[in-house]
């Protein structure tokens, strides 16, 4: 049964294929690969089709930890080009200008996942750009870590095939801690990589937006695009339990209203049973989203708004600014009025 018909959070299996090629040069032996994954080779074949998304990440998890190698999915995100299979990829390559490709990317994110979302943001600072911001992986869960380096690793890839190899981003900001080793970070994406940032994030400067893609075939665009119309359509499902529950979290939370599991269970018309079960099948839980969604709030909140830092406390739900001190050292490596005002 295709999970991905029925709500399940779901991603296409060509993120699968990138994983376990850049596995393979890696030294893990095909044999050794299936066992790790619990997939076929034959399964990898029909790029049309999806996986749930828990598996995906299961697949990351196991291969992480087989290489015990961080700057794994940033290498596969790096080498996805050579392994590209997604039509929205070559749809992206056949546009007129990096701005064309990005837009045509971002709306058809749904053709290839409904785990998470990706949208385009203007910079609203002087030097204006675009900000490519991922929402809705979880940053406690390794696998989700693995995917979110990837994803900004293969934008970055396929913008520097179109511009050039010597491209780097104004800023690429992960919403998870630091892993143990960030050199293969620093190296592919540059001075401005950030971590325990408010939002996962990979920001392009305003003159790189309407360079020409070397690549650029209308013709060719056309017919994908009614191509990715039609996968869009086949896969057109709500989005996963997880990413509403964090929408309606967010409202919560922006109007001062302590969210509870039983208030989101009635905003979804569910049970708390059936919620939690649904949130289950997608590998993660209530509890974890609150926790990822309180912190992206208030990460966000103490850098961006003027609200005092004992106020921005109690709307997420702490108690008292000490706990609310600790807790953010904790998820950033300062505290919140460090960094309200930056050094230089």
């Amino acid at each position: 049964m295709d999970r991905s018909r029925h709500g399940a959070a779901a991603h296409t299996v060509v993120t699968v294929h990138q994983v376990c090629q850049e596995a393979l040069r890696s030294g893990v032996g095909p044999g050794e690969l299936q066992a790790l994954t619990g997939l076929d080779p034959a399964e990898l074949t029909d790029f049309s089709r999806r996986l749930p998304a828990a598996r995906l990440f299961a697949v990351w998890e196991a291969v992480l930890r087989r290489l015990d190698d961080p700057g794994f999915p940033v290498r596969a995100g790096r080498g996805s080009p050579q392994d590209a299979r997604s039509a929205v990829y070559f749809l992206a390559r056949a546009s007129a200008t990096v701005r064309d490709g990005i837009a045509c990317s971002v709306a058809n994110v749904s053709a290839w996942t409904t785990a998470y979302t990706i949208s385009a943001v203007p910079r609203r600072d002087a030097r204006g750009g675009l900000s490519l911001v991922l929402d809705g992986l979880d940053p406690g869960r390794l696998g989700a870590r693995c995917e979110a380096e990837f994803q900004l690793a293969d934008f970055l890839a396929s913008i520097r095939g179109a511009v050039g190899a010597g491209f780097m981003p104004s800023r690429v900001a992960f919403a998870h801690p630091a892993p143990r080793d960030t050199g293969t970070h620093r190296g592919w994406f540059g001075p401005g990589l950030a971590f325990a940032a408010a939002h996962t994030e990979l920001v392009l400067p305003a003159d790189v937006l309407d360079l020409p893609i070397g690549t650029a075939q209308p013709g060719l665009a056309e017919v994908l695009a009614g191509h990715v119309a039609g996968l869009r359509a086949s896969h057109d499902v709500p989005a996963s339990y997880g990413l509403r529950v964090r929408e309606w979290l967010l409202d919560r939370l922006a109007c001062g209203e302590p969210p509870t599991v039983a208030a989101a269970a009635r905003a979804l018309t569910l049970s708390e049973r059936t919620l939690h079960r649904r949130l289950a099948a997608e590998g993660t839980t209530f509890r974890d989203i609150s926790a990822a969604t309180r912190r992206e709030f208030a990460v966000d909140l103490v850098r961006s708004s003027p609200r005092a830092v004992k106020e921005i406390a109690s709307l997420v739900g702490f108690a008292d600014s000490r706990s609310f001190h600790r807790a953010y050292l904790r998820w950033t490596g300062t505290t919140p009025g460090r960094d309200r005002h930056p050094g230089p």
